[in-house]
């Protein structure tokens, strides 16, 4: 098992910008005495507590289906579950999801889902896969609610179930569409849905319109249970459910006027009954609420446009919800980086989002079609139905598009975790699109991020930005990191690296789960106050954490240069407040800024 601190260090190499050097070439004599003391400042940058293990691997592993048979696992991992075993955080159910639509005559057509048992073991101190008598891996049965498709985000419950979203539903609108040539449902025979909101309706339906909803999936059967048509045919992508376990806030990953919605159950954890609303937003942005939607089949087959035409407020491609108690909720809203419009929606009776009319606005358009380059994180409080930015994309870039600090580009994934009470969020990057400004030149090639954000005592109109942001881990080449999930007790947080680059080393060649430990203490010393405190002092030349980890924040940006023993400098970068040393091997250093002022690394 390899270990790594803060990125995959050992998949994804980072190129630093090196020009426009400021720092004048050195000479044999640069670690003279006489010039440079030897009882410099040491920082100690101790060998990574961070570790990965992998679990799961697309179009390598076998998976067993429910008559016996094996197949190939289907790639394109997207979210994660996980189901503890009797309440422990070290054993448990982990289920996958696949976005990536195929024709499988073995494990069924279009995505589905993988479950797996894992166990830590304490001796290797490793997450493990157990050899389950029923495979190893098994294939989650989809037959019973006439398969499933597209398999993306979804709903991790409290009581052990979860569901499955559905997306790409907007391009589903006929049966050759789904059938994609053969290579995705290959049966469009029309589908009877027996049940509606509690009803026997025995309606005969085309088959593309039996996609794109939330499935219910009881994980330990791996087994579908319901298609819960009464929540909506829309871009499913993630759900949140309140602790009354009725509530349902649910996201629509469309760029063309997403909506908010919110279903709520009759009863308790049975989710064959309710109602759906859509969010809308007051004129001034300050307060919102709920319009109940018209509870028909019909009707919640066209779900967002029946929210438009009751005045629903339209985003721009909703991703991720989570809550982090009833009150307080975050929303990726991941944009769209090219110019997109949203005015059919808002002919056919939608209103824009209060921060994307100044987005609009800002773009000088003034028609509802702007660019929403870097997306942001919303926050929803329940209690007064405001939506307001919290956390805003983007961040400081120079002239050369490399970044002054950290740079949130299309924030996807989000889960969060409570370690010793302080809460955390982990949000993961989608890179959308792939060049810059979105993509600044941080790295040699394009790479998603995992970000930290301390959300302790968060409560409405607080507002962040990149710079409260850690660095947790950085994807390989060409892939998306999503399906972030902690266990209970948060010392384990389980990651999907979906559709990476091809040309990676095995295993990042293929969509991956991975399990990472050894973060906790990081995440719960007093490291994130320490840093504003290190900020705030603007004199001398100051670094922190001592001892570090892969990063060091600088009590002032600067431009900085890093020398070997042999004298030879080993990275420049220039106006930053943080510097990444990840890719440093273990030896000593000497970190010198543009004054000429020096400490010393000791990387082990």
């Amino acid at each position: 098992m390899k270990k790594t601190v803060l990125s995959f260090a050992a998949i994804a190499t980072m190129g630093m910008a090196m020009a426009q050097n400021p720092f004048p070439a050195i000479n044999e004599n640069f670690y003279d005495a006489s010039k440079h003391p030897t009882d410099l400042t040491e920082i100690m940058i101790p060998a990574s507590p961070l570790k990965y293990d992998v679990l799961f691997t697309g179009g390598v592993d076998m998976v067993s289906t429910h008559d016996g048979k094996s197949a190939l696992a289907k790639e394109w991992h997207d979210f994660t579950g996980f189901v503890p075993i009797n309440g422990r955080s070290d054993s448990g159910y982990v289920i996958v999801n696949h976005e990536m639509m195929v024709a499988d005559p073995l494990l069924g057509d279009g995505g589905g889902m993988t479950v797996f048992t894992v166990y830590y073991n304490q001796n290797t101190k490793s997450w493990e896969v157990v050899n389950d008598p029923n495979g190893k891996y098994r294939n989650v049965d989809f037959s019973e609610v006439g398969g499933t498709g597209a398999n993306c985000g979804g709903i991790q419950t409290s009581w052990g179930r979860v569901f499955t979203a559905e997306e790409w539903g907007s391009a589903f609108t006929s049966n050759e569409v789904i059938n994609l040539g053969g290579q995705g449902i290959t049966d469009t025979a029309d589908w009877m849905v027996k049940t509606f909101n509690g009803q026997t309706v025995n309606r005969s339906i085309k088959k593309y319109q039996n996609f794109q909803y939330m499935v219910e999936v009881d994980v330990k059967a791996a087994k579908a249970i319901r298609k819960n048509y009464n929540m909506g045919r829309y871009d499913h992508e993630r759900g949140w459910i309140a602790s009354d376990r009725k509530t349902v806030y649910l996201s629509d990953d469309y760029s063309e006027g997403a909506i908010i919605f919110k279903f709520v159950a009759d009863k308790p954890e049975d989710f064959s009954k309710g109602q759906l609303y859509a969010y809308k937003q007051s004129a001034d942005g300050m307060t919102g609420e709920w319009v109940a939607l018209p509870m028909t089949l019909d009707a919640m087959m066209n779900a967002r446009e029946e929210a438009w035409k009751l005045g629903a407020t339209c985003f721009m491609r909703l991703e991720w919800v989570e809550g982090i108690n009833d009150e307080t909720i975050f929303i990726t809203e991941t944009g769209r980086g090219r110019a997109q419009s949203v005015k059919p929606a808002l002919r056919a009776g939608g209103t824009l989002a209060n921060h994307l009319v100044m987005l609009d606005a800002a773009d000088g358009k003034l028609d509802s079609s702007f660019s929403d380059i870097f997306g942001r994180v919303l926050r929803l409080n329940t209690r007064t139905g405001k939506v307001e930015v919290a956390l805003e994309g983007g961040g400081s870039l120079n002239n050369d598009y490399t970044p002054t600090g950290n740079h949130l580009s299309s924030p996807d994934g989000l889960t969060s975790t409570v370690i010793n009470g302080r809460v955390f969020l982990a949000i993961n990057e989608d890179m959308n699109p792939g060049g810059m400004p979105a993509n600044p030149r941080q790295f040699s090639n394009v790479l998603n991020e995992v970000y930290i954000l301390e959300v302790t005592g968060d409560h409405q109109g607080k507002t962040y930005t990149s710079n409260d942001l850690i660095r947790f881990a950085v994807g390989p080449k060409g892939c998306e990191t999503t399906g972030g999930r902690f266990t209970p007790d948060g010392s384990t947080y389980f990651l999907n690296i979906q559709h990476p680059s091809t040309s990676n080393k095995p295993p990042f060649n293929h969509s991956v789960t991975v399990a990472i430990t050894g973060y906790a203490p990081i995440f719960d010393q007093s490291f994130f106050t320490a840093v504003e405190e290190l900020q705030a002092n603007k004199e001398g030349f100051e670094l922190y954490p001592n001892p570090a980890t892969r990063e060091l924040f600088l009590n002032k940006k600067s431009d900085i240069a890093i020398y070997d023993m042999q004298g030879k400098r080993v990275m420049v970068q220039r106006n930053v407040n943080r510097v990444d040393i990840h890719d440093l091997a273990t030896g000593t250093y000497t970190i010198v800024n543009a004054e000429g002022q020096a400490k010393k690394l000791i990387v082990q």
